[in-house]
């Protein structure tokens, strides 16, 4: 049963992409510094430009959270994207876990993202993404920073993770988070519910571990409740890129099912109709 059935009532999807380069992959040895990035050569446009194939089948537009790096390195791929109807979000500069961040380099990584992808595709950026989804309790002042950096709203919490939870109840359904500097609307990453648990299986290595058929079933399962976020980054739709240097566990949960995400992808995409995040604030956001 498709997108198109009329006899289910389904909640909307988001499709979202993290837009950085194969390299940037967070605690691992391999991962080479920033002063070297410049040297080495890019692939981030091959699996992005198979992505917007994948996207204009489904007639269906994403939310991109451009790494400020590949941004300026790469300013044809990001009016690309906006010539496409696609929404340009901030994924920061360096690809820096927020957590190893005080919270005024926080801010100016924030900000910094902010003017350049906005100077690039003339048009307001609202999203925000954290490296890594790399926010705990160590940074209570993270959602405080991305309202006064000028962000209306975050996606940046993963329902499932243990330290989310303590930091704010999280909820796996878009909610509010009232701060001090104001509201900002919060987009958890995807997770299917299972007995006593919930499992994250819409995006990165999850998506590429779990058969398409349990897949399926549990997104449809989720949007029968919810809105269902799926993230996703090139290097996924490039099983060509270069490896970098990991642990065999990592390894493993890096490159695993590389040939299985197209068909799992389309699978997605013909559940529901799916909407980019800045859409769907305009619409609930207040």
């Amino acid at each position: 049963m498709d997108k198109h059935s009329k006899d289910i009532e389904r909640q909307p999807g988001f499709f979202t992409i993290d837009v950085e380069d194969y390299y940037h992959i967070i605690g691992v040895s391999g991962t080479p510094p920033v002063k070297s990035w410049d040297n080495i050569p890019s692939r981030v446009d091959k699996g992005l430009r198979a992505l917007f194939e994948l996207l204009d089948r489904h007639q269906t537009k994403a939310t991109l959270f451009f790494l400020g790096y590949v941004a300026r390195r790469h300013p044809e791929l990001v009016r690309e994207a906006l010539s496409l109807g696609h929404e340009l979000a901030s994924h920061g500069m360096y690809h820096r876990e927020v957590r190893l961040q005080e919270q005024d380099e926080f801010y100016l990584d924030a900000t910094e993202s902010k003017k350049l992808l906005e100077d690039i595709g003339g048009v307001e950026v609202i999203g925000w993404r954290s490296a890594g989804f790399s926010i705990n309790r160590s940074t209570p002042w993270f959602f405080e920073k991305l309202i006064e950096a000028g962000y209306k709203y975050d996606s940046s919490i993963v329902p499932n993770r243990m330290s989310h939870n303590s930091l704010l109840n999280a909820e796996p359904t878009p909610f509010p988070i009232h701060t001090d500097n104001g509201k900002i609307l919060e987009f958890p990453i995807g997770v299917a519910d299972l007995p006593g648990s919930k499992i994250s299986m819409f995006g990165g290595g999850y998506l590429r571990f779990f058969p398409k058929g349990l897949i399926k079933q549990m997104a449809e399962a989720t949007l029968a409740k919810r809105p269902l976020l799926i993230y996703i980054h090139p290097r996924e739709l490039d099983p060509r890129h270069p490896r970098i240097e990991m642990n065999a566990l990592r390894k493993l949960k890096s490159y695993i099912n590389m040939s299985s995400v197209p068909d799992k992808l389309d699978t997605l995409l013909n559940l529901t109709d799916y909407t980019t995040l800045g859409a769907y604030y305009a619409r609930y956001g207040n």
